[in-house]
């Protein structure tokens, strides 16, 4: 009985002891705003992503960042098409063309995300790199909200910025989960905001939209899935700060395809344990503050599944009748009541990260990738 109550207040700990203690510590806190100032002169910016057969998205994409609300002659915008077949090199020529901000190559080779990125790095001297995706679409002030509290505070390395959802009522009718994922990264993001006003270590920024130092920028390893917790957690390892800027709105189209969203979960699992490999030491040497969120944030979540997984067989040695529950519950994502998908998503969600787990173990990664199918493409 001992051990089940373990497991049980070690389950409830990432989605719900610690996100209530933080937001109430957050509540009762004294958070220091920092005072705006008008900015006479911003950063130079490089933007840089990968692009692999983006026709569908690639013009609204440029279109968003020719259209921020920042000193056009301070922005570079840097592009690595990934031997893309379809009209993504044609569309990046087009651009290029008309647009000397906008500087695109191809690779020789299938290379992935993060060799793109750094090589692209590589190619600028800009004082901030901002790291997004092909099918990101940035609203007009999103870069100055990432670029300014870095401006305001030295201490900050990265920013994150918010990541919305376009196509909701297209998601709708087509019946996908994006609801769900909706209410759960809008969570997730008011989580990593408060941990990084408090502490300055929000746990991971978004791939599609941030904004870190030159300076700070780390070379990614070849063949890492989540290039974003791998720089938020390097900065975080040299005592640097990691915070939120939720008003620097981005936005991406909803998954039409339930199938593609699981193994992206999946692949997303396997980018957390790379990335646990190399920072795990972390749990031991970081200041305390850093150490607990780490702890419960990420690694309670990371083990969640292994950890329920105990707990069933020890409650079916009870009672055979809880061999029942976990079958329910993945049911449960196809009734369209609230509650319930929503139960059913979360242990869907939970199976891939198990299930990432397991292809970690086994998989050589490259970092190559396949486009996920967008409601509105």
């Amino acid at each position: 009985m001992m051990l089940i109550w373990i497991l049980l207040i070690a389950l409830a700990t990432p989605y719900v002891i610690f996100p209530v203690v933080i937001t109430l510590w957050g509540r009762f806190a004294s958070i220091r705003n920092p005072k705006r100032s008008n900015i006479s002169s911003w950063p130079t910016v490089d933007i840089v992503f990968a692009a692999f057969n983006e026709e569908k998205v690639l013009r609204g994409k440029l279109d968003s960042l020719l259209a921020l609300d920042y000193p056009q002659e301070r922005v570079t915008i840097r592009v690595g098409s990934d031997c893309s077949t379809d009209a993504t090199d044609q569309i990046l020529e087009e651009y290029g063309k008309q647009y000397p901000q906008i500087q695109w190559l191809r690779m020789p080779e299938r290379s992935g995300k993060s060799q793109i990125i750094n090589h692209l790095v590589s190619l600028g001297t800009s004082d901030i790199i901002v790291g997004t995706d092909a099918n990101i679409f940035f609203d007009a002030m999103a870069l100055k909200h990432m670029v300014r509290p870095m401006i305001e505070d030295q201490r900050i390395t990265l920013v994150g910025g918010r990541l919305m959802y376009r196509g909701m009522n297209q998601a709708k009718q087509s019946g996908s989960i994006a609801h769900e994922e909706r209410s759960y990264v809008n969570w997730e993001n008011r989580l990593k905001a408060l941990e990084g006003e408090l502490f300055g270590c929000a746990m991971g920024v978004e791939g599609g939209c941030y904004a870190i130092r030159r300076s700070q920028f780390r070379t990614i390893p070849k063949g890492t899935l989540m290039e974003d917790f791998f720089l938020s957690m390097s900065a975080i390892k040299e005592r640097n700060r990691v915070v939120m800027a939720l008003s620097a709105h981005c936005s991406e189209d909803v998954s039409s395809d339930s199938g593609m969203e699981f193994k992206r979960k999946i692949r997303i699992s396997q980018g957390n344990w790379q990335n646990f490999g190399r920072f795990w030491s972390m749990l031991f040497t970081s200041p305390l503050p850093t150490v607990l969120i780490f702890l419960c944030h990420k690694g309670l979540r990371w083990i969640f599944p292994f950890l329920a997984l105990i707990l069933y067989v020890l409650l079916i040695q009870n009672d055979w009748r809880w061999s029942l529950t976990i079958p329910a519950l993945i049911l449960m994502r196809w009734i369209p009541l609230p509650g319930f998908k929503a139960l059913g998503h979360f242990t869907w969600m939970n199976l891939a990260l198990f299930l990432g787990f397991f292809k970690y173990l086994s998989t050589r990664e490259t970092g190559i990738w396949q486009p996920t199918t967008r409601e509105n493409s």
